[in-house]
């Protein structure tokens, strides 16, 4: 009995609980600068916090930063659940990149064409930072399942 018994320490990497806030953030801030019309391009895209917008007013030039006090914390969560479930980093980039692709390509397919996509939000880029947005939202959450279905099978 004269051994002692120590607590072994958690190994969990802290990536996600900073790369899906930072890339909320710049996806978010892009997204203000290519709102698309009516602001709707940013509100799909910003809509883990474009909720907190509706507490401080409906004027889309104050969105912003109510989107990102609404939505960091959202993200720091999901990026600690996806650490503490010890998600690989390129399962879930290949996963935003597939999600990406299919985004901006369903969200092109709401238009007669592209001309017409254009005219009605302004730029190309305004539907590529939205979809990559959503990209982020759903490889985020099929790393969750992969995650937890590989975890209970253990």
């Amino acid at each position: 009995m004269t051994e002692i018994v120590t607590r072994q320490l958690s190994t969990t990497a802290k990536r996600f609980v900073f790369v899906l806030p930072v890339v909320f953030a710049i996806g978010s801030v892009a997204g203000f600068a290519f709102k698309g019309h009516g602001a709707q391009l940013f509100a799909i895209g910003g809509l883990p916090g474009v909720w907190a917008c509706f507490l401080f007013g409906d004027d889309p030039a104050t969105w912003l930063l109510p989107t990102l006090v609404g939505g960091l914390p959202i993200l720091w969560f999901l990026g600690r659940l996806l650490d503490r479930l010890r998600t690989d980093v390129w399962v879930w980039g290949i996963a935003w990149a597939v999600f990406s692709a299919l985004a901006i390509y369903l969200l092109l397919q709401q238009h007669a064409d592209l001309d017409a996509a254009i005219d009605m939000h302004g730029s190309l880029f305004a539907y590529v930072i939205c979809g990559a947005q959503l990209g982020n939202y759903g490889a985020t959450l099929a790393s969750l399942a992969i995650g937890a279905g590989r975890s209970a099978s253990r």
